[in-house]
């Protein structure tokens, strides 16, 4: 009984490692990606539009093209336009019915009011998956009206998601993408936000801000590379679990401890860094290895 507490108590210490880690380093370093202090302060289209509403997250990606070449990615964004060119396989597994293009369609572009962007099929879910046009500069910005999770279509807004393209010099330019949001949350809304919708939120819009970026620049998007990414997301996600029950069970618990903490750290470098398809594969065989290779001591953690 006095083994299993330790080996409960190792867990939950790895836990609060994590919680620690996720907070004071990881959190604001997504809210700001690509953006240093300067961005984070500047007025950007649609911050006007929010009496009190204040920036929740700004980050940015330097692209080698012309704003011009950026702007029509930017502009057939939607489910029912150009797609989000994110995770694909992510967003149909949660019925978005997404299609990302890799191509310009003019006809997906314009833009009026009353328009909405979808990101769910709006004859799915009583059509909550939309955030209203709010703010229309053709050439630079698109910026519409959002809710946060938990209020309704009949909630006024109380954020806003802006895309603006900002030119640098003749052959580049500055993609930015700002959430502002006015209100307080409760206690489980504030928690669900911060750990739960925040990380999956920037692991999909650091990939369709990149995804842009490489369509922008000219370059070929590889549905398999994204696809295998996910696939190493679920090993690195499986693998820590199995540390943990490893760990419970007393099974040479001491190194699958270190598993533990490996498995959640490479599952957090996996969605949120994003490293090359290659680069994982090379450590989540590893991590696997260390998991699943029988002890030295067939002794070991008794």
């Amino acid at each position: 009984m006095h083994a299993r507490l330790i080996r409960v108590a190792t867990l939950l210490a790895c836990l609060g490692a994590f919680a620690l880690a996720f907070f004071t380093f990881v959190r604001p370093w997504y809210r700001s990606w690509g953006a240093g202090d300067d961005l984070r302060r500047a007025v950007l289209p649609g911050d006007q539009l929010l009496w009190q509403g204040v920036p929740r997250e700004t980050r940015a990606i330097v692209i080698q093209a012309p704003a011009e070449s950026v702007w029509p990615w930017v502009a057939q964004l939607g489910q029912d336009r150009g797609g989000f060119y994110s995770y694909e396989i992510l967003e149909d597994l949660a019925g978005c019915e997404m299609t990302n293009l890799g191509y310009l369609a003019p006809a997906l572009q314009t833009w009026k009011p009353g328009d909405k962007l979808w990101m769910y099929p709006p004859h799915k879910a009583g059509g909550l998956g939309q955030a209203p046009l709010a703010l229309h500069e053709p050439g630079r910005a698109l910026v519409f009206y959002t809710r946060r999770p938990g209020t309704h279509l009949t909630d006024p807004p109380d954020g806003t998601w802006a895309f603006v393209v900002d030119p640098i010099d003749a052959g580049s330019s500055r993609l930015i993408v700002r959430a502002r949001a006015r209100g307080h949350l409760g206690l489980l809304g504030r928690t669900f936000e911060s750990s739960v919708f925040e990380p999956i939120h920037f692991a999909m819009e650091r990939k369709m801000m990149e995804g842009i970026k490489a369509r922008a620049e000219g370059r070929k998007v590889s549905k398999a590379a994204d696809d295998a990414q996910v696939m190493l997301w679920t090993i690195a996600f499986s693998a820590f679990v199995a540390s943990g029950a490893l760990v419970l069970a007393g099974r040479d618990w001491r190194r699958r401890g270190l598993t533990f903490l490996g498995g959640g750290a490479l599952f957090a470098y996996l969605t949120l860094g994003q490293p090359p398809v290659v680069s994982g594969i090379l450590i989540v065989a590893a991590l696997t290895l260390a998991i699943w290779l029988p002890p030295r001591n067939v002794c070991a953690g008794r």
